[in-house]
């Protein structure tokens, strides 16, 4: 998750959040972009994932990449590097 200042009013210094959830299932390529969201919806997505004691990260570059990209579809190649990075993070805790 991520948030971002509101540059276009600046006397308005509001952060907005936005939220990408990753699934890497054993039988792909790559990890699958499972939901995404900004305001109430990204926060939605980071309690649900509180919940169920899910991984949680912060990564700017990672997040503004994946924005872009639809739920459900699988994460482009320029961002493998950096999502096998945080995966990676995942594993080593286990």
């Amino acid at each position: 998750m991520e948030e971002k200042t509101n540059n276009q009013n600046p006397h308005n210094q509001r952060t907005h959040k936005i939220a990408v959830a990753l699934k890497y299932p054993e039988d792909c390529i790559a990890p699958i972009i499972t939901a995404k969201g900004k305001g109430l919806v990204a926060e939605r997505i980071v309690a649900e994932a509180e919940k169920n004691k899910v991984y949680i990260t912060e990564n700017t570059e990672v997040v503004n990449m994946l924005d872009s990209f639809e739920a459900g579809s699988l994460i482009p190649e320029e961002a493998w590097e950096a999502v096998a990075v945080i995966f990676s993070f995942i594993l080593e805790d286990k």
